[in-house]
């Protein structure tokens, strides 16, 4: 049978017992037929040159590190898992032989150096797929090994979930600029927990601490296509690496308790920084009227836009949310050519100087062609639209707090809300007008909002009715009709939530998320103590995420490494003092209305 027990990566000895003490059931890579499902990880059985090994030899042919398991293992994904520090321009490779993997460097090594070499999450065994533990072996080509360690943890700022295959790197070169151009002096990967360790560290040295996603592997953060996250203050580790500490022991992914409970010393939130070098990144012609341009950084300062043969005041021009982008349609009646010249003067970053630059960029926009179909006479022709496309959202569980949104597709040039009738019809079949306000998003100007000025009733009916042919777009189409019914839900099982928020001296985002926190079910922004209400809510398991959003945009800002600006910062409510992710969820049952109590000020203290 298979030990159950992890190796320690700090403790020779271990090796050796199990040198001495072998497994003594037989080789489980090939089980007899209808035996027991392998569950077990592999086993280490030797692994040389042993650790903490001196004097190891720097160059390429004689340096390679030997694992040795119980059993025949695959690799998975080793150019990402297996990993050395300090790191190399490129990672180790790493083959199969027999049972054994041998990983192998790029280049040799440097001399008086202690090496970290972990295997990560790269190796399985054949039969049944079990991972094996993430384990670190350590040796030295000089006299001594050093011994000091930084354990921590690094989550998703927006999230606050664990984010695994992460390159930790820690810099002894504290200049601003290292991040961009050479190596870390140690690094470490985090787990599927997020969790690092950072080992095998000199005495009196001092760090300037990072966390980026690397997906070229090279160590050295790579800004517009990696997430990156830093620590504001200098690390000088104090750890010391002694056996059984809780930091350095192999941990099986799937013991959930073991896990979450390593210690920590550091916590960092990886963000995805906005870009500061500025040009245009895509244009598209989207139809006869609409055009999209895709800048690199937000807020681009243009000068000018000029299209030959269209008059500038018939241009109307939607910014999206994050301004990094802009669509343009074209408010003419006119005919419209197939091809247009535009002329963009705008403030571009130079390649060389690396600072705005004054620029006239000329853009040619070729309408696509439309959909092809067959008329009466079997030619191809191209198919007209022949209504103006919307949409109008009136969820149940938000109406009250949203309103009634409708969406066009394309910007409106006649908007009669006025003839838009909205009614209630009693639990008696009375009908009565139900009065309302029109809103004109202004985030979005084809975006409008219908409020209730009474407040709506459980019970009732309600229905919208847009006429035909009401209102009209910048192509000349009309819309057509539209009658929509829509109520309160009445689901007796439905549960509800009441926040009740205290010491609130700034501006927060308050939003209630599923268990995995991507779906956003209701979102309340406060500045001062409330009572939040979360109605509707099936049975079922939520989060509580709250963001400090002090310039008040109703986003969670993203940082910026140069500027020395974390992103903003993130808060899950904890609901209990259960151990993990679990204290952060509530089961909310049927039928049920819960009150919970936030001092938002003691969790942002």
């Amino acid at each position: 049978m298979k030990f159950k027990n992890l190796l320690n990566t700090e403790i020779v000895t271990g090796i050796a017992a199990i040198l001495i003490f072998p497994p003594s059931c037989a080789n489980t890579s090939t089980p007899p037929e209808g035996g027991p499902k392998d569950t077990l990880a592999p086993i280490l059985v030797e692994v040389v040159p042993p650790i903490n090994s001196l004097h190891h030899p720097v160059d390429i042919k004689h340096s390679t590190v030997s694992f040795e398991f119980d059993e025949y293992v695959v690799l998975n994904n080793p150019n990402s898992y297996i990993f050395l520090s300090p790191p190399q321009s490129k990672p180790p490779t790493a083959k199969i032989k027999g049972k054994k993997v041998v990983v192998s460097f790029t280049e040799p090594l440097d001399s008086s150096q202690t090496y970290s070499l972990s295997l990560g999450e790269a190796v399985k065994d054949n039969n049944e797929g079990n991972p094996f533990p993430p384990y670190t072996h350590s040796f030295s080509t000089g006299s001594y090994v050093d011994s000091l360690f930084v354990s921590g943890n690094i989550v998703e700022a927006s999230t606050m979930l664990p984010m695994s295959n992460m390159t930790v790197l820690f810099h002894t070169d504290l200049s601003d600029s290292a991040i961009y151009k050479v190596r870390p002096r140690a690094a470490a990967k985090s787990d599927l927990w997020g969790y690092f360790t950072v080992r095998n560290l000199p005495v009196d040295s001092v760090y300037r601490v990072y966390a980026i996603q690397d997906l070229n592997n090279n160590c050295i953060y790579d800004p517009d296509q990696e997430m990156v996250a830093f620590l504001d203050t200098l690390v000088r580790p104090t750890g010391v690496m002694r056996p059984g500490l809780p930091e350095l022991v192999p941990v099986m992914m799937t013991d959930t308790a073991a896990c979450q409970a390593r210690p920590t010393q550091i916590s960092l939130s990886m963000f995805m920084e906005v870009s500061q070098r500025q040009l245009l990144r895509s244009r598209e012609r989207v139809s006869r009227r609409q055009m999209y341009l895709k800048f690199a950084a937000p807020y681009p300062q243009i000068d000018s836009m000029i299209l030959d043969g269209i008059s500038p005041d018939k241009l109307i021009l939607e910014h999206n949310f994050y301004q990094d982008s802009i669509t343009i349609w074209i408010n003419d009646q006119g005919p419209i050519p197939d091809t247009l010249q535009m002329r963009l003067s705008y403030m571009r970053t130079d390649d060389t100087l690396n600072i705005l630059m004054p620029v006239t960029d000329t853009i040619k926009m070729i309408r696509p062609k439309g959909k092809m179909v067959e008329n009466r006479w079997g030619e191809m022709v191209e198919e007209a639209d022949t209504l103006a496309a919307y949409e109008v959202d009136a969820s149940p569980e938000k109406i009250d707090q949203d309103g009634i949104i409708i969406e066009f597709e394309s910007p409106m040039i006649c908007t009669p809300f006025d003839s838009i009738t909205i009614t209630s019809k009693n639990t008696r079949e009375q009908i009565a007008p139900a009065p309302f306000t029109v809103e004109k998003d202004t985030a979005n100007i084809r975006r409008f909002i219908l409020r209730m000025q009474d407040k709506m009733v459980a019970g009732y009916e309600y229905t919208l009715r847009i006429p035909d042919s009401l209102f009209m777009d910048i192509d000349g189409i009309y819309c057509d009709s539209l009658v929509k019914t829509f109520s309160l839900p009445q689901d007796e099982n439905l549960s509800a939530l009441i926040v009740e928020t205290s010491n609130v001296n700034e501006k927060y985002m308050v939003e209630l998320v599923d268990e995995k926190r991507t779906n956003v079910y209701r979102t309340y922004h406060i500045d001062s103590a409330a009572v939040l209400n979360f109605p509707y809510l099936k049975a079922g398991r939520y989060s509580l995420r709250i963001t400090e959003d002090k310039n008040g945009n109703g986003q969670i800002d993203t940082g910026d490494l140069l500027e020395h600006r974390q992103p903003e910062k993130v808060m899950m409510f904890r609901f209990n003092d259960v151990l993990g992710d679990k204290a952060y969820i509530l089961e909310i049952p049927e039928r049920t209305e819960l009150i919970q109590t936030i001092d938002i000020g003691e969790m942002f203290k």
